[in-house]
């Protein structure tokens, strides 16, 4: 895995390629996001464009920009493209940690 990419608060790390089942896929990137404890990660759409997003652990909040809030938990599996998203919160005691996997 390749050293945290990104600025400040909110590591990223990619690995290229990616691990997934049937073996490597060079046609697909995986990133990896986590939010710590009580962290708040701005959303920015350009950063989940055509991605398949796993919650691989912890539980996340997504607040809307109109501040409904809905709870994601470990598991599930979304798509963040075209939401009204205002930021992703760990409002829990573990970090949360997001699978994002995008053709390249």
């Amino acid at each position: 895995m390749s050293p945290a990419t990104g600025a400040g608060p909110y590591p990223v790390t990619t690995e290229d390629p990616p691990l997934l089942p049937g073996g490597d896929r060079p046609g697909f990137r995986r990133t990896t996001v986590r939010i710590d404890p009580g962290d708040c990660r701005p959303y920015r759409p350009s950063e989940w464009v055509d991605c398949l997003v796993v919650i691989e652990a912890g539980e996340v909040d997504l607040q809307a920009t109109s501040g409904v809030r809905h709870t994601c938990h470990a598991g599930d599996v979304l798509w963040f493209t075209g939401l009204s998203l205002r930021c992703l919160v760990n409002r829990g005691d573990t970090p949360v940690v997001i699978t994002t996997v995008r053709r390249r």
